[in-house]
């Protein structure tokens, strides 16, 4: 509690430097601009005294202001993935009010302080006003386009990013399927149902179709339904348990039509790791579990690691938690506790 006290006192202190130093820098550009159209130095401390007073109005309502309606927008329209609309609002917002607190300031200041008429503050105020006007426009579209520009280059960095992680995922994936084991082991059961069962050799085979044209076709996909997914994990599933029979089992405790997206290949992923890192045998039969809470779909395994790993290439979770990361606000979670290995992805709809 404490440091959080001490963190909070130092963000206020820093917010009242901050709004100090720009109301000195409001001070110093309405003088300097003041004594540009005026250079005379007759009553000079007066005059900075009324130029200070008004500059600190008009400076800080139209910096404030336009600072604020900017934090606004950027709250309720994103940046990342409508830049051109969100910059498109702010200036419109920015010359909206402007305009509006120009007039009402020097209404203040000439009106009510000074007891002008409106139409002698119109009249003789009106360069003061464009001037400002101005000013304000060119100085907040130059900070709105900055904004635009650094916001719209780190969403092309990232987009970047997201690619290169995706091209990786589906290069690892592919890689996997076509590896030497997996193809290996994959005809030398389909050689032995051959002579076995005719009829549950060619189920192998379409299953076995099935699997390479799924990684194919989705190769360029970003996201596929949980459903999709889940239906190419029980064709997966189904080669490995004509090698493991009975003594793998996977679960999945999941409605159908839930609306939910993941990444291609992920939950399959997940699968085989656990087939690939643990022993499968009659003694220890290894029990996948795939279930869904509100925030994410939990894949999890029973700790029985292998005496020995033949292929530890592997997709890894790096790639995976890369991609979600650049998709999801939740990361994805890996959890080793209590004998059992349990990755937790985050929901996508």
């Amino acid at each position: 509690m404490k440091n959080e006290d001490c963190i909070k006192k130092n963000n206020r202190r820093t917010r009242i430097w901050a709004h100090v130093r720009d109301a000195l820098i409001v001070i110093a550009i309405g003088n300097f601009i003041s004594f540009l159209f005026n250079q005379s130095y007759t009553d000079l401390w007066y005059r900075l005294g009324m130029n200070s007073l008004y500059s600190l109005m008009i400076g800080m309502t139209l910096w404030k202001g336009n600072e604020f309606i900017g934090t606004q927008v950027s709250k309720r329209i994103d940046y990342d993935k409508q830049p051109f609309r969100a910059l498109k609002w702010n200036l419109i917002m920015m010359f909206s009010f402007s305009l509006v607190a120009i007039i009402v300031v020097n209404f203040i200041w000439f009106v009510l302080i000074w007891d002008w008429s409106v139409k002698a503050m119109f009249s003789n105020g009106y360069i003061t006003m464009v001037i400002e006007f101005g000013i304000t426009i060119i100085i907040t579209s130059i900070f709105f386009a900055i904004g635009f520009f650094r916001a719209w280059r780190e969403s092309a960095v990232r987009e970047e990013r997201l690619q290169k992680e995706s091209i990786k995922l589906q290069y690892n994936a592919l890689k996997n399927q076509v590896n030497p084991h997996f193809l290996f082991n994959s005809l030398n059961t389909l050689t032995s149902l051959v002579y076995e069962d005719a009829d549950q050799s060619a189920r192998y085979i379409k299953q076995l179709s099935e699997v390479y044209r799924y990684v194919l076709e989705h190769k360029d996909t970003e996201l596929v339904s949980l459903d999709t997914e889940l239906d190419f994990c029980t064709k997966y599933v189904y080669l490995q348990k004509i090698r493991h029979g009975d003594d793998l089992q996977v679960e999945i405790g999941v409605d159908k039509s839930s609306g939910i997206q993941v990444v291609p290949m992920s939950v399959q992923l997940l699968i085989e790791n656990a087939i690939k890192h643990n022993e499968i045998s009659e003694d220890n039969p290894l029990t996948v579990k795939i279930t869904l809470n509100d925030a994410f779909i939990i894949v999890r395994n029973p700790l029985q690691p292998r005496s020995a790993i033949p292929d530890k290439g592997g997709i890894g979770l790096e790639t995976l938690e890369g991609r979600y990361a650049h998709l999801s606000d939740q990361p994805l979670q890996v959890l080793d506790e209590d004998g059992y290995f349990t990755v937790m992805i985050p929901i996508l709809k």
